[in-house]
């Protein structure tokens, strides 16, 4: 219905701002009418933890929903930060300190602390109207220092607490009895729900047991109005009160607090706040900070207040009025457009540097075009099966764990592979066994362990190690991962031969970074410091492996042996590599480029970053493999003998050249990953199993003229 008709008046250039948990699905649906419409989302209550927001039937829909805007507002930094954790523990996104990050899509997530017109009340202050008001209640309760307290009568403002604490203070301060008057005005609300019936008799119980012991004939200690007031009588109340009194037990915001200070310039009264109001952070240096469930804390506070120097009270107060008057409602809201602006507008810069999408037309027009083809094809999170739904992480973790090939994947894989003119290599971090269980069935290659690794499904596996690589660091970095994984409930550690890698996915998030973190520390400091390794840090994540383990550096061994294998005698003239690669193993992607691109990735990091290298840079790999290179050394069969027979002669090998791949004939897409450097994306396991299907439906059908 909102949707409706905020798209029926909508015009190119303007802001929508929604408000409040009524509209958390707006977002979404403006989005998905024009993914261009600026869409701002604020919440005007507290977002709870991600303990209780877990508790919500539809609590991942919800956060998605509100992931669609652009900014997402709310009243204090600790509900921006519950609201992060919900989406990262819930939905399994990064939370960064500028919001969350979603496959390079990042939703802006601040703090904007609302304000009121505080012009408006001390302007109010000298209306004739206003003036008389003041004069009768001063008259009224002269002699008596003024208590107030301003609530709606709902179960969060803590109105019995606030009672209860009064009766308490009369209780130990009996000198104060006869000098003291609390004036509370209890506006009603929702009085045809039976909990607020039962509300309200609890507060007129109470008010009636302690006008009944401390009051008097002439006097009572409170005064309780069931009924709200007009706005000029509110600002007398204000301006004539010494002490204002609110013990919410949870509020977004409560703006009775900055009211109160406004009108209280003359007065300079005394301001106790609930640290659950979120007027807390911003008025808390002024006033005195309260937990409104504990009675004599607050009937300590109130002593505090009444007994206050004028001095005290005066610097306290010119805090909050500072405050107040400079925080306005209409600084607010500039505030906020502001910012919606200028993040739609980074968006729009962060959008330019992100690859664009895959074209398949384009893509299968080229292979059908050419004669020899080269497939490169990531494992994990591209050919696997979508088990791993971060809403549903953790579920089944063991059924999780094993890494299955899509089903529907299958047949298109088996015609790709009885196509003579076409390779398929996979190529995963995975173990061999991994690679086995899943591929057995298809005639193509596999490169297990980032290519360290390499067999035909109709041979033995081979190593295209380096001879010179050295593995004498691995027992001290597993006694780490061993004591790390003891500590870190439901994370745990795979043992390959090139490498070492925990994973922390399906613990809790926040703990599984803290204990990466300290990982990498204790890693830094002992273990590895005098080793030649690389650190490779995920998402979830951490990776040691030797010093050019790296899918780009065995790319050039591994085409030697498979063009050697199948005595190919064209280049290839056709390369299509897609794979969910970390950041340490996208060398694969410029390795087939004619000319390298700049690096947008920054070069190699700092320790803290995705990828670390001790002792020396990594070079990168020659951009074409100009011959049919193959030592028997790199070519060594898993058993260390050599697995070569039937070589080319030199003279042959330099004769002609593996790769003849025009840039256009070139296809390397990132799957879910925008900070990449592959020409092209995909979003998800689900596109590439829908485009792997689409090519290899176009290259068996015999009328493929239309690509």
């Amino acid at each position: 219905m909102f949707a409706d008709v905020v798209i029926e008046h909508y015009e190119e250039g303007d802001v929508i701002w929604c408000h409040d948990y009524h509209l958390m699905f707006l977002p979404k649906c403006l989005k998905d009418y024009n993914s261009q419409m600026k869409v701002g989302w604020f919440l005007h209550t507290p977002f709870p933890s991600s303990e209780i927001h877990r508790t919500l039937p539809s609590r991942s829909e919800l956060l998605r929903a509100v992931l669609c805007a652009d900014l997402v507002g709310f009243h204090t930094y600790d509900y921006a930060r519950h609201f992060v954790s919900a989406c990262a523990r819930i939905l399994g996104l990064e939370g960064t300190p500028e919001g969350v990050e979603d496959q390079g899509r990042l939703t802006r997530v601040a703090a904007f602390p609302i304000g009121i017109d505080s012009e408006r009340f001390t302007r109010a202050l000298e209306v004739p109207t206003v003036q008389e008001h003041i004069r009768e209640l001063k008259e009224r309760f002269a002699g008596r220092v003024v208590m107030l307290g301003v609530d709606r009568l709902d179960m969060i403002k803590g109105i019995p607490q606030k009672i209860l604490a009064f009766e308490k203070f009369l209780e130990e301060s009996p000198e104060w009895r006869d000098k003291v008057v609390l004036l509370q005005i209890a506006v009603p609300t929702r009085t045809d729900v039976a909990e607020y019936q039962k509300l309200t008799s609890q507060v007129h119980e109470i008010v009636g047991r302690v006008n009944g012991r401390f009051g008097t004939l002439t006097a009572v200690p409170i005064h309780h109005l069931d009924r709200s007031l007009d706005f000029a009588a509110l600002c007398a109340i204000y301006a004539i009160t010494d002490v204002a009194l609110v013990t919410s037990l949870r509020d977004g915001m409560n703006l009775v607090s900055y009211e109160f200070v406004a009108c209280q310039d003359s007065k300079k009264g005394v301001l106790i706040l609930s640290e659950f109001a979120g007027a807390a952070q911003s008025l808390g240096a002024g006033a005195i900070l309260i937990n409104p469930w504990n009675i004599t804390e607050v009937a300590a506070a109130i002593g505090q207040a009444l007994n206050m120097p004028a001095e005290e009270r005066e610097k306290r107060h010119h805090h909050n009025f500072e405050h107040v008057t400079t925080h306005t409602a209409q600084k607010w809201a500039e505030v906020f457009v502001s910012e919606l602006n200028d993040t739609v507008i980074e968006a729009q810069q962060r959008i330019r540097k992100v690859p664009p999408q895959l074209l398949a037309g384009d893509a299968i027009r080229r292979y059908l075009e050419s004669d020899n083809r080269l497939l490169i094809l990531g494992f994990n999170a591209a050919l696997t099966e979508p088990s791993d739904i971060p809403e549903r992480r953790g579920r089944d973790q063991i059924k999780e764990m094993e890494l299955k090939l899509h089903p529907e994947l299958k047949q298109p894989l088996t015609m790709l592979c009885s196509d003579p003119k076409t390779t398929v290599l996979i190529l995963s971090g995975s173990d061999r066994n991994v690679l086995d269980d899943n591929f057995w069935e298809h005639d193509l290659w596999l490169a297990a362990e980032h290519g360290m690794f390499l067999r035909s499904t109709k041979g033995d596996w081979m190593t295209t190690m380096p001879e010179n690589l050295n593995m004498d660091w691995v027992d001290s970095v597993k006694h780490v991962f061993e004591y790390f994984t003891e500590r870190t409930p439901r994370s745990h550690f795979e043992e390959r031969q090139t490498s070492l890698v925990w994973n922390y996915k399906y613990s809790d998030v926040e703990f599984g970074r803290l204990q990466a973190r300290d990982m990498l520390q204790h890693l830094w400091t002992g273990p590895i410091s005098n080793s030649s390794v690389d650190v490779v840090q995920g998402s979830r994540s951490v990776e040691v492996r030797a010093v050019g383990v790296t899918k780009g550096a065995a790319i050039d061994r591994i085409i030697g042996e498979v063009v050697h294998s199948k005595d190919i005698s064209s280049p290839i003239d056709y390369v299509l590599c897609i794979g969910h690669f970390l950041e340490k193993d996208e060398d694969i992607y410029t390795f087939f480029e004619p000319e390298l691109p700049p690096d947008s990735m920054g070069g190699l990091r700092s320790k803290s970053t995705d990828s670390t290298s001790r002792h020396g840079s990594e070079k990168r790999p020659t951009p074409k493999l100009q011959t049919v290179g193959r030592s028997n050394s790199s070519r060594r069969s898993s058993g260390g003998s050599s697995s070569g027979s039937g070589r080319r002669s030199t003279q042959e090998e330099t004769a002609w050249s593996v790769l003849d791949l025009k840039t256009e004939n070139y296809f390397s897409c990132a799957v879910a990953r925008t900070r990449t450097r592959a020409r092209y994306l995909l979003n998800s396991s689900e596109d590439v199993v829908s485009f792997i299907k689409e090519i290899a439906a176009a290259g068996a059908s015999p009328s493929n003229s239309s690509y």
